[in-house]
């Protein structure tokens, strides 16, 4: 079973920062998981909300504010809100990142970015299906992962309708009747947010192909055990 860092290790470092993404490399996640936004001047950014106010010493909206305005706040301990080009030169081909997207126009600046960069391996996530339907025209070779809390017919519809290999899932509503469910139809199980190492197991004698955790360290012990 694939380990993704949800927002980089984020139980040892500011969340979505270049420390977070650099310390889920240095324990060999499989994957890391992150957020973009754009800024005003159109720069893809990598952070979760639509304001800076949770996870920096800032306020405002992401989307008001240039990229150099963004560079000076504090995301954590000195660190800054990275670029999503900082976040995938960093990476290279060492790890698959998952890039959730939760607009069009951010749909569009990662495609920009991750698509020119031919040793990168990456799909998009979202909650919205219609960004990932606007990915789709763009390009019929971008991996497509639709975020759902719930599963649903329209969402193993959506799912086959992308060609997604996996539906992403909240743990909280993964049974294994859903498990089977999905199975049934041939798509894959990617679970958020696991950070129980012994559900970790479990999802992985379900047959989950990957989960994302806040805690990459403890979980990828987990899933190596016997």
């Amino acid at each position: 079973m694939k380990v993704y860092a949800h927002r980089g290790a984020s139980v040892e470092a500011p969340e979505n920062t270049i420390s977070a993404f650099r310390r889920a490399l240095e324990l060999h996640a499989y994957g890391i998981e992150l957020d973009v936004h754009v800024s005003r001047d159109g720069v893809p950014v990598v952070i979760h909300d639509a304001t800076v106010d949770r996870t920096t010493d800032g306020t405002g909206a992401v989307a008001v504010m240039t990229l150099a305005e963004l560079k000076l706040l504090d995301a954590g301990i000195g660190e800054r809100i990275p670029t999503l080009a900082e976040v995938l030169d960093l990476v290279g081909s060492v790890a698959h990142v998952d890039i959730e997207v939760k607009a069009e126009a951010a749909a569009e600046a990662v495609i920009q970015q991750a698509g020119r960069r031919s040793v990168l391996r990456w799909a998009m996530s979202s909650f919205d299906h219609g960004v990932l339907r606007f990915a789709r025209t763009r390009s019929s070779e971008i991996e497509l992962w639709p975020l759902v809390s719930d599963l649903s017919e329209d969402a193993i519809a959506t799912a086959l309708e992308l060609r997604s290999p996996v539906i992403a899932i909240s743990d909280r509503n993964l049974t294994r009747d859903v498990a089977e469910k999905l199975f049934a139809h041939k798509t894959g199980i990617w679970v958020w947010t696991v950070n129980d190492p012994a559900r970790a197991r479990i999802l992985r004698r379900w047959g989950a192909m990957g989960i994302c955790t806040d805690d990459p360290r403890s979980i990828i012990d987990a899933t190596r055990a016997p």
